[in-house]
């Protein structure tokens, strides 16, 4: 039986949605991801300027999307709705309607995408089978940010595992979850592996979280190529600055003091900004842990030409 999500207030919803999970096809998801939501995107009457940044957990999700706002708003952060990136289609987000002022509490996040005016920035962390069909038919923007495993899942530790809510799930728990692919949204390998077989088809950028953190003017400038917005020096200059570490703690600071704290907070509580840091694996794996995750890393990628940077 589905839980009554309108019985849950405040401390109640957030240890509701950061513990809780259900199951849809087979695959685990968190609390926020209800099975109707997923069968209404199979038919989500998608845009053709839709652009969406899928993602697996943890990947860059916020800074893709940001950089994605700061493109289509000339640079100027202080003009973008975050309406429709405050969550992830899939979930149930928010104490309110953004669209029919604070009628309606939890209701499934693609309702109000629906109503949102184009261009929409959509976030998923959806395996691609599980994407809505109009995405390909209508030849809709898909930007694909993968992350090296290592990090994702330490990153994720953090996120639900160490924290003032308490023990959401043991280390190791979680990385054996992880190399078997059975925690939330799947397998990582299979999400990050079928995404980058689809790398060629014109509506779809593949990018990796370290190249953008290298070299986040050429990951810009690549962005901006595909979603055929050219940029001048001046604004790329800009979009480099407030889509760095600094500058969206900064944007993201100002929002929540403005009292709009779940326009950049999970659940209005969960800061998306951690370090930043490409290789802050090394301080959560053990010697033994990473040999391990080595051995099933080389067996499940042995299938492709994926690489990633683990420093």
């Amino acid at each position: 039986m589905a839980t009554d999500l309108s019985s849950f207030s405040g401390d109640d919803w957030v240890d509701h949605s950061v513990h809780g999970s259900v199951f849809y096809d087979g695959v685990k998801f968190n609390a926020l991801v209800i099975p109707s939501s997923l069968e209404a995107l199979k038919t989500f009457d998608v845009r053709e300027d839709d652009i969406w940044i899928n993602t697996y957990s943890k990947s860059g999700t916020h800074w893709a999307s940001e950089i994605v706002h700061l493109i289509l708003n000339n640079g100027n952060p202080e003009t973008i709705d975050r309406t429709t990136t405050q969550g992830n289609i899939e979930m149930i987000y928010g104490e309110k309607d953004s669209y029919d002022e604070g009628k309606t509490r939890h209701l499934p996040f693609y309702k109000i995408i629906e109503r949102a005016p184009s261009p929409r920035i959509l976030q998923t962390h959806l395996p691609v089978k599980y994407l809505p069909p109009g995405i390909d038919n209508k030849k809709a923007k898909v930007i694909y940010v993968a992350r090296n495993p290592k990090d994702v899942i330490t990153s994720l530790d953090r996120f639900v595992g160490n924290n003032e809510m308490g023990d959401f799930i043991r280390w190791q728990g979680a990385l054996k979850e992880f190399m078997d692919g059975t925690r939330n949204y799947g397998s990582w390998f299979e999400h990050v592996k079928t995404s980058w077989n689809l790398r060629h088809q014109e509506n779809r950028l593949f990018i990796k979280y370290e190249d953008m953190k290298k070299d986040p003017r050429n990951a810009i400038l690549t962005i901006s190529r595909f979603l055929e917005r050219p940029l001048s020096d001046e604004t790329l200059e800009k979009i480099v600055e407030y889509s760095s570490f600094k500058g969206m703690k900064k944007t993201y600071d100002k929002v929540e003091a403005e009292g709009k704290a779940e326009l950049v907070k999970a659940v209005g509580t969960h800061s998306y900004m951690n370090k930043g840091v490409i290789a802050s694996w090394k301080k959560r794996f053990t010697v033994s842990e990473n040999e391990e995750f080595n051995r099933v890393y080389k067996e499940k990628m042995a299938d492709t030409d994926l690489q990633f940077d683990f420093e």
